[in-house]
């Protein structure tokens, strides 16, 4: 969801999203879980659209754990593939495996941003929802004793020149792109200047840092974790309402936005409804486990399951409010 200071800068357009759409909520209150006990799976695939040690395939393996942790599969493969925000992964999971019934894809909403900058042939209206998993909140960091020493630096130095200030993250589309372009209009200034740099993983996006080619780096706080801790990298604010991991908020610093990226899990669209539900027992299962919910604690991920109807309808209203968003924001690929 994208607050109210959001739709202030932006337009009404976006209300429809901050109303409908509970996903970004900084506590969100999960749906009830079916009793329904899963059929175990011979072998489940998991399809991770993004690359090795990312948010999606941290987000795939966990899940995947907590599956087989549950006796829900006895044996699960897993698949990465990246680029352009997932869209190319998406592709190749619906040619390959759209009619398979012991198939997921992982997204969430920086495929969304990628769908509605890169216009690609497929989309997630070739594949079935099946659960909403996790809500995550970023953190813009940057090399310690860099220019950069805090979001009072950054804001001057944006206004001073845009372009001088390289940003990176996922991919073009993505949070992590609306979020510095969002920065950026609520600083009153020309978007159109922003100078980002889409990776495919929180790992490129440090090695860009550390190359000197970008200034600031925008991703989860659990891609970033263990550079902040040993303090090769200084976190400058994060996107919660509210200040989150010790770290302040951009509301806090003056720039009144926030911003979280939920992750989700799709099936095959030319499965059967019962081979669906299947996919989607055996994940809502999965959420209960241990495994999962130490997950949870150790990514400081928050628990956002959603599923069924309502997942189905808030994706659909998401999809059209990430088009929205990126035309407002003049976001290219």
């Amino acid at each position: 969801m994208i607050r109210r200071n959001w739709l202030k800068t932006c337009g009404a357009a976006t209300a429809l999203w901050a109303v409908h759409s509970p996903s970004f909520a900084q506590q969100a209150a999960p749906t009830a879980r079916p009793v329904h006990a899963p059929t175990p799976l011979a072998k489940l695939t998991i399809y991770i659209p993004g690359g090795a040690g990312g948010g999606w395939d941290q987000t795939g393996r966990a899940l995947g754990a907590a599956i087989q942790s549950a006796g829900l599969a006895q044996q699960v493969v897993y698949e990465n593939k990246g680029g352009k925000g997932g869209t190319l992964g998406l592709t190749d999971f619906v040619e390959r495996f759209n009619r398979d019934p012991s198939a997921l894809l992982i997204g969430g909403m920086v495929m969304l941003g990628a769908i509605a900058v890169n216009r690609p042939a497929v989309t997630l209206a070739q594949v079935g929802p099946i659960a909403r998993l996790t809500n995550d909140f970023m953190v813009l960091v940057t090399p310690t004793g860099g220019r950069l020493a805090d979001m009072n630096a950054l804001k001057d130095a944006m206004r001073k020149n845009l372009s001088s200030v390289a940003f990176t993250g996922g991919s073009a589309g993505g949070v992590d792109h609306m979020l510095a372009g969002m920065i950026a209009r609520q600083l009153r200034l020309d978007v159109s200047q922003l100078k980002y740099l889409p990776t495919s993983s929180g790992r490129e996006a440090m090695a860009l840092l550390e190359k000197g080619e970008a200034q600031v780096a925008i991703s989860s706080y659990s891609e970033f974790q263990a550079g902040i801790d040993n303090k090769s990298l200084a976190p400058l604010a994060v996107s919660a309402r509210k200040s989150l991991h010790g770290i302040p908020s951009l509301n806090e610093l003056g720039v009144n936005t926030d911003l979280g990226n939920w992750r989700a899990v799709f099936g095959p669209g030319q499965i059967s409804e019962p081979e669906r539900n299947q996919l989607r027992h055996i994940v809502i299962a999965a959420t209960q486990t241990p495994a999962w919910k130490q997950s949870l604690r150790t990514e400081k991920w928050t628990d956002a399951l959603m599923h069924g109807e309502e997942f189905t309808k808030v994706l659909m209203i998401e999809q059209a409010m990430a088009s929205a968003v990126a035309m407002m924001l003049k976001l290219k690929a």
